[in-house]
């Protein structure tokens, strides 16, 4: 009886590893629910890839508005072909969850940038939505270059007939114009040096008090005041600083 009993017992052990073992979970996603709300989103992507995966990657994620970091997401995965048709599932959505966003966190699931939102209006009009968010260009420069230089450098660095200091941040001339582009505020420093966050004035300007001085005219340090965007800057230089 006893051997009988033993038996049983490794047998039903071997079978709670087996189940925990098929059922690991993706380091990028939150434990989910099988009960919630669910919200199935398709898009067509370009740029997922450009992302420096663990440190940041697009997900499909709810958030409440009591804090930044995702209560459950899916990760999207770069398209085989860019532009192609990607669908996204999000199950498990709970009740405290005020709105799920296709957007951009970080390895603690700290949101970085959004690309699309479904509100709690929407999220309460059903239990099972589905949304066409259209095509999204969600490639890491093509942020930087929507979300930083297009909505406050180009003031000074662009939008007129001419740009301080020669230096053109509108998006047909941002990426040559500062990738290995020598500085002309921090002798021997590039704007942006691939690579070197560290070694890049662009970064600098941004990050540090260097620019408080009347040689730069302007505090730099103004332009970016979220920390997230700031590291999403960072992560990209230090990734290679490639345009895409």
């Amino acid at each position: 009886m006893k051997k009988i009993i033993t038996i049983f017992a490794c047998s039903l052990t071997f079978l709670v590893f087996q189940a925990c073992d098929d059922g690991r979970l993706n380091e990028h996603e939150s434990p989910i629910s099988p009960e919630g709300r669910t919200v199935k989103l398709t898009a067509r992507f370009t740029g997922i890839s450009s992302w420096p995966d663990p440190s940041m990657y697009v997900v499909l994620a709810g958030f409440n508005d009591d804090s930044d970091y995702a209560l459950v997401n899916k990760s999207v995965p770069a398209p085989t072909v860019e532009g192609d048709e990607i669908t996204i599932i999000l199950s498990g959505i709970k009740e405290q969850v005020t709105r799920v966003e296709l957007c951009v966190i970080n390895r603690l699931r700290k949101h970085i940038v959004s690309f699309y939102t479904i509100d709690e209006t929407q999220l309460a009009s059903s239990n099972d939505i589905e949304v066409d968010a259209g095509t999204l260009h969600v490639g890491m420069y093509n942020t930087i270059q929507e979300r930083v230089f297009n909505t406050t450098c180009v003031n000074c660095h662009g939008s007129a007939t001419s740009a301080a200091a020669g230096l053109y941040l509108t998006s047909e001339k941002s990426h040559s114009a500062i990738v290995g582009v020598a500085s002309k505020k921090l002798e021997g420093m590039n704007i942006v040096e691939p690579g070197d966050a560290g070694k890049s004035a662009l970064y600098e300007a941004l990050s540090t008090d260097v620019s408080i001085t009347d040689a730069w005219h302007y505090n730099h340090t103004a332009e970016v005041v979220d920390e997230g965007i700031l590291s999403m800057i960072r992560q990209w230089i230090t990734h290679g600083a490639k345009n895409d």
